[in-house]
């Protein structure tokens, strides 16, 4: 697919990101096929991720919009940025790839207008809250003119009430720092002041335990994120009903977040439980936003699709019969028995865990697990359990299945999409990894898998051996070059889910290379 309209306007001036690169990243929550994945939640019939438009404001280097095209030739993707050179960047890397249905273009959103067509989905994370009123104004706009009859919008900002403590520090930080202008210095003196104000707090005052905490985020951020994010002098927070409300005047209506499990209420108490399922259909917006006040919460999700669309707001327990479901959980005894009433702990890649005793249920968690990162359909979960059970049919086997699937996808124990991603059911003699996962990882340890999830690979050893994954060689044939060019004992260190040295994998022999193998297809980095 080739896309013909440049849409070209003049840009004036550099910009921050100009002279501090934001590095690109992914971004799951803002894939078109979790997006519509969300949206048919609720009844509406969003286009197929396979064949869909979708526009990205503020695309920076093209990160999070690059594997997508890649993912999906058949549909189109256009992205703009004010900065020119990580648009610069970003059609490079598009170049390396020879994608020809993405466009990343050196445009103002404010010269964003009906040219550019109606797109399915419309995607602006870490916009919003960053750019003056009026750009904030002529978002929506574009949300309402350029988003199909449909279509989604996602939008992510700085939420309320959390942010006020955001911008408590971030007001003593930019303070600290106001006369310094390199990053690097700027960036280190925010840090510094957080460090002389959490220990100089008392530690028995609300005060104290706020600054030590606020310190601990500003630590762990990143640089550039740190420069760009807390000590912009543009960042706005909002609370949700605000954003909302605006939309509301520009002719759009609440869909819902994009993080589904934060609707989830298993956590709150039986009061908050009660009240918050009191509110009826036609406030859904305002119910969310005493969970966040409930919360804390200070990020926001928020979908919005046009105000015509009719909405269903009942969400059936049946409905988790209508994706296709995944999850990373594995078993921490694979001797387990599934066949009695016995309880089986499995675990997922997060290190939360859960308990089963039912043998349809035990063994259908056991099969999520062996298929990662494949997706299965309900009826193939079912199917593939039943088959670890010898056969075996109970008649409430569907009707358990159902239930657990849906407390689990509610959850956010167990993902569920619209369309199954495009992943290697099996690994051949000529194995091949992802393209893009590959050229990534030619220049760096971070590449992307095929769930739009960022990998990081521990060492150039293991960024090589990616590299060799090209569908033309052999597994004997990339045993002997990793041989080659290593030696006869070649280690690809690994990590635990603590960040803990794991047992290495051995590159000497083909049994090893294909461990290494099943290794990076559950990273999800091996295509068909």
């Amino acid at each position: 697919m080739n896309i013909q309209s440049e849409h070209r306007h003049p840009v004036t001036g550099p910009t921050p990101y100009d002279e501090v690169y934001y590095p690109g990243h992914v971004y799951g929550l803002t894939h078109p096929n979790h997006l519509a994945t969300i949206a048919t939640v609720y009844g509406m019939q969003p286009a197929p991720v396979e064949h869909c438009r979708v526009l990205e404001l503020g695309c920076g280097v093209g990160g999070n919009l690059l594997p997508m095209a890649f993912q999906y030739p058949d549909s189109e993707f256009i992205g703009v940025d004010l900065s020119g050179v990580t648009i610069e960047r970003g059609q490079q890397n598009i170049a390396t790839l020879g994608l020809s249905n993405i466009k990343l273009l050196h445009c103002d959103i404010m010269n964003v207008d009906t040219s550019f067509g109606k797109f399915d989905y419309i995607i602006a994370h870490g916009v919003y809250s960053w750019v003056p009123p009026h750009v904030r104004a002529k978002m929506m706009a574009i949300f309402k003119q350029n988003l199909a009859p449909r279509g989604v919008c996602y939008v992510s900002y700085n939420a309320h009430p959390f942010s006020h403590l955001r911008d408590m520090v971030r007001d003593m930080m930019r303070y600290h720092t106001r006369r310094l202008t390199g990053m690097k210095e700027k960036v280190g003196q925010a840090r510094a002041i957080l460090k002389f104000l959490s220990e100089g707090s008392k530690a028995d005052t609300v005060h104290g335990a706020i600054m030590r905490d606020q310190y601990n985020r500003v630590l762990k951020a990143p640089d550039e994120l740190l420069f760009h994010d807390d000590l912009d002098d543009e960042a706005t927070a909002f609370l949700l009903h605000e954003v909302a409300e605006e939309a509301a005047r520009h002719g759009l209506q609440y869909l819902g977040d994009s993080h589904f499990a934060r609707h989830y209420l298993a956590g709150h108490s039986e009061e908050v439980r009660a009240t918050l399922q009191r509110f009826p259909e036609s406030e859904f917006m305002a119910r969310d936003q005493y969970q966040d006040f409930v919360d804390g919460n200070g990020f926001r999700r928020t979908l919005f699709c046009h105000d015509d669309v009719s909405l269903n707001r009942q969400i059936d327990v049946d409905f988790v019969r209508r994706y296709h479901l995944l999850s990373t959980t594995s078993p921490l005894d694979p001797e387990a028995c599934l066949t009695d009433d016995s309880p089986m702990e499995f675990e997922n890649h997060d290190g939360s865990r859960i308990t089963v005793t039912s043998p349809i249920l035990k063994a259908a968690h056991l099969c999520l697990g062996r298929a990662w990162p494949r997706a299965l359909s309900f009826s193939e979960l079912l199917d593939g359990a039943r088959a670890l059970l010898d056969g075996r049919r109970a008649d409430d086997d569907e009707r358990a299945l159902t239930d657990a699937m849906y407390i689990l996808a509610c959850s956010g124990e167990v993902s569920f999409l619209v369309s199954p991603p495009f992943l290697l059911k099996e690994v051949s003699d000529h194995p091949q990894a992802s393209l893009l996962a590959r050229k990534q990882s030619q220049t760096g340890p971070l590449v992307t898998n095929l769930l739009h999830q960022t990998v990081q690979l521990e060492d150039d050893r293991t960024r090589h051996f990616l590299q060799l994954l090209d569908g033309v060689r052999t597994i004997d044939e990339i045993t002997a070059e990793m041989t080659e060019a290593f030696g006869s004992t070649i280690r690809i260190e690994q990590k635990d889910k603590d960040g803990n040295p794991a047992e290495p994998l051995l590159l000497s022999t083909r049994e090893s290379v294909e461990r290494s193998l099943a290794m990076v297809g559950k990273l999800g980095l091996l295509v068909a």
